[in-house]
């Protein structure tokens, strides 16, 4: 049995556990069939009409996460992704880890060095076939499409669940973020990272730029948030305090200007791009009725953990 037989509750119904039959999952109890494509379960049902773009946009980011050398699978990204989650390394160790939203897998790729038993889903088929190409033979990793506002698996199934710039690209963040709360265990620890409210001149400004690149084909949108990477230290700081943009010193920069494209191109190309304050996660995270509430210093982002009582 994989991980996946473990965990798996049907994503529409709730009640049923899908079983495996050939090519695909049924469903005993609605009798819903989900297929296995490319080996990998495609756990939804149609993408919502309002979901489609997004997952668009972000099909095209995952299948050229090799341009960026943030999104490269090497080990500095285990180095990376604790100092993001502030946890210690044995921390993770023997764990189950649930990736919500993995994107191309950088993070997937971490707590599979790690040690964790990791399930990664997306809802593009970029990511996880990129993830699958890359980390589908490891024992402890398990990949399938779902959406995250029907997760298709059973609650309390994960001792450490994340979900890392994803939230705040769905229609609603924190009923996105409440979603994931019954998946953790008790005791289990919930981390996430969305956008953060900051400079509202600068808000007004992306929005104004945004509404325009999101017009262009996904490509020529791509390019145009390369021109957003300024080298002139005299124009970004002009710009910087009125609309989004990545000022990039070939000599200081600690990543490179393709890595500062990709992420101006998650930040543009979206239909959903919603902003949230500290305060106002961490009370998400009190609410939902999570301990030990901690808030990572980060800069223009909101990152939170909590423990599940």
């Amino acid at each position: 049995m994989t991980v996946l037989d473990e965990v798996i509750l049907c994503p529409v119904c709730r009640e049923g556990k899908p079983e495996r039959d050939g090519e695909s999952y049924g469903c005993p109890a609605c009798g819903r069939s989900f297929p296995i494509v490319a080996g990998i379960p495609r756990l939804l049902e149609e993408v919502p009409e309002d979901s489609r773009q997004v997952q668009q946009v972000f099909d095209f980011e995952h299948r050229r996460f090799g341009d960026s050398w943030y999104t490269r699978f090497e080990p500095r990204l285990v180095e990376l992704f604790l100092e993001d989650c502030g946890l210690p390394r044995d921390f993770f160790q023997g764990i189950r880890a649930l990736d919500a939203g993995c994107g191309s897998g950088r993070w997937t790729y971490a707590l599979a060095e790690l040690g964790s038993e990791v399930v990664a889903f997306d809802l593009t088929s970029g990511g996880i076939e990129t993830v699958d190409d890359n980390l589908g033979r490891r024992e402890n990793v398990t990949v399938c499409q779902a959406n995250l506002f029907e997760p298709p698996f059973a609650d309390e199934s994960f001792d450490f669940v994340m979900s890392w710039g994803v939230l705040h690209h769905t229609p609603d963040t924190r009923a996105a973020f409440e979603r994931l709360v019954p998946l953790v265990k008790r005791g289990g620890t919930l981390y996430v990272m969305v956008y953060e409210r900051v400079r509202p001149l600068r808000l007004l400004g992306t929005e104004v730029v945004r509404q325009v690149l999101r017009r262009l084909p996904d490509e020529r949108r791509y390019r145009a948030c390369g021109r957003l990477v300024i080298r002139n230290r005299t124009l970004a700081r002009v710009l910087d305090p009125v609309v989004t943009i990545a000022p990039y010193d070939p000599e200081t920069a600690e990543v490179d200007a393709k890595t500062l494209q990709f992420g101006l191109y998650d930040a543009y190309s979206p239909r959903y791009n919603h902003v949230h304050t500290r305060e106002e996660v961490a009370g998400w995270f009190e609410q939902a009725g999570f301990e030990d509430v901690t808030v990572i210093d980060a800069y223009a982002s909101v990152k939170v953990r909590g423990v599940r009582r």
